[in-house]
């Protein structure tokens, strides 16, 4: 792909406009919007005149001229920018440049983009058009069977834990023994947030406004119409995943479920405050690991938070508790 540059622009604004507007006229966002369509526009009519001719496009981005890569996208994103930062005065440093899945995803609305859609991204970050009508959402199948897991996946826990955790699992037995040598009962504090998150991951209702769809490889996802993404098909795993978000202008999500293609709750990941190393409070996403019964038997905190002693006793006994557990049911069908 040839560098972009203004006079690109330039000459695609000559060929294409049929108003009285002048190119000293554009605002910012037909800038970003037309230099855009000039990358990959290039099919239409030609133009024949006395003395001249020139092929004059169409002004729309078909399927067939969105060839480009993604590594070949972002640098010309990054030619703009440049470029268009002198003719804007830095003014486009305010407006949403679209990344290549969102550009990607324009053109799964209705095969091809335009400027109306380009400029109304710049604007606010939407991508679905006006009026297009919304596709189903995709919905989590309903609940097959009991979860359990089978023999062999049984076994096949006992010899993961035993192998990468014999430490924490004899730790805990230990604290267990010590109990009941003094006729105590066992117990171990709660980590703080197990209630709240428990209870959300119990209510956790999937958001389904859906605005459109994009295949990417073996997963299909679909997106709201502020280009969030609300929900995952894993095909080569098997998971589907819910987003949600805290408030319409996020990027990153702030809850997340994954769920087996049985339907039962499998993950939850939630956006949280937590604390580094130097006690400073920072935003992490901590991930909770659900049991057949889509109870917490696991938190994983972000590498860089601070270590919770709570949480790692509950995550070892947990541990002790399904290895107990399973190795009872499996001595049972003996």
């Amino acid at each position: 792909m040839d560098k972009f540059k203004i006079s690109q622009l330039r000459d695609y604004f000559l060929k294409t406009n049929d108003t009285n507007v002048s190119y000293k006229d554009l605002s910012k966002e037909d800038l970003l919007s037309l230099a855009i369509l000039s990358i990959f526009d290039k099919k239409g009519e030609t133009v024949k005149g006395a003395n001249y001719s020139y092929e004059r496009p169409d002004g729309v981005i078909d399927e067939n001229e969105l060839k480009i890569t993604q590594k070949e996208y972002e640098k010309a994103i990054k030619q703009i920018y440049k470029q268009l930062k002198k003719e804007t005065d830095n003014e486009i440093s305010a407006l949403k440049m679209p990344s290549y899945q969102e550009l990607q995803a324009m053109m799964a609305n209705d095969n091809k983009i335009d400027f109306d859609e380009l400029k109304m991204f710049a604007i606010n970050g939407m991508i679905r058009k006006q009026g297009l009508e919304k596709p189903e959402p995709v919905l989590i199948p309903d609940k097959t069977g009991n979860n359990t897991l089978s023999d062999d996946e049984k076994m096949e826990f006992i010899n993961d834990a035993m192998i990468n955790h014999e430490d924490d699992i004899y730790r805990i037995q230990g604290m267990v023994e010590a109990a009941e040598q003094k006729g105590e009962k066992f117990s171990l504090p709660a980590p703080a947030q197990l209630q709240t998150s428990q209870n959300l991951i119990d209510n956790f209702t999937p958001d389904n406004d859906v605005a459109f769809n994009l295949q990417d490889g073996f997963d299909g996802k679909q997106f709201n119409e502020n280009g969030q993404m609300l929900t995952r098909i894993n095909n080569h795993a098997g998971f589907y995943e819910k987003y949600k978000y805290y408030s319409p202008d996020d990027k990153n999500y702030s809850e997340m479920m994954r769920y087996k293609g049985n339907g039962y709750k499998a993950e939850y990941w939630r956006v949280e405050n937590l604390k580094d190393i130097n006690g400073q409070t920072f935003k992490g996403k901590v991930q909770y690991i659900l049991d057949e019964n889509e109870k917490i038997y696991k938190i994983v905190l972000p590498p860089n938070a601070v270590k919770d002693q709570a949480v790692e006793d509950f995550n070892d006994y947990k541990l002790y508790e399904r290895v107990l557990k399973y190795d009872s049911e499996l001595g049972d069908m003996e």
